[in-house]
């Protein structure tokens, strides 16, 4: 009976050791195809956000993200950071200092790498 349990055992340990695909930032490649955004902010250089609360539009249709900024800020030197649904990934990377006086864009991948949208951010000061 032991010999039963064993083999049991050694089967769902090997089963459970297959390989999934990574892509080449060692991230997990998945059977997800969405792929949008769902969150945006700028942190300014003392690493507070720098929008006006409420005033951040992301249209998943058009692909842009619009968004005002406090009166005052530098937007030629903020830290973008967004949140995109389960398993997609963001190109290029963000969280690095970024000019933003003129518009960016953004490619949201998939979970399962093929799906790709480019979003268009604009941000605007405060009047």
């Amino acid at each position: 009976m032991k010999r039963h349990y064993l083999f049991i055992l050694l089967g769902l340990l090997a089963l459970s050791c297959t390989k999934m695909p990574i892509d080449e930032t060692g991230l997990l490649i998945t059977t997800r195809s969405q792929c949008y955004m769902t969150f945006f902010d700028l942190l300014g250089s003392d690493h507070r956000t720098v929008l006006v609360s409420g005033q951040t539009k992301i249209d998943t249709e058009a692909q842009t993200v619009t968004a005002v900024a406090r009166f005052g800020t530098n937007l030629q030197r903020v830290k973008p950071y967004c949140s995109v649904v389960t398993d997609a990934i963001v190109e290029p990377t963000m969280g690095i200092w970024t000019d933003y006086t003129q518009p960016q864009q953004y490619t949201v991948v998939s979970g399962n790498r093929t799906v790709r949208k480019t979003y268009t951010v604009t941000v605007t000061l405060q009047q």
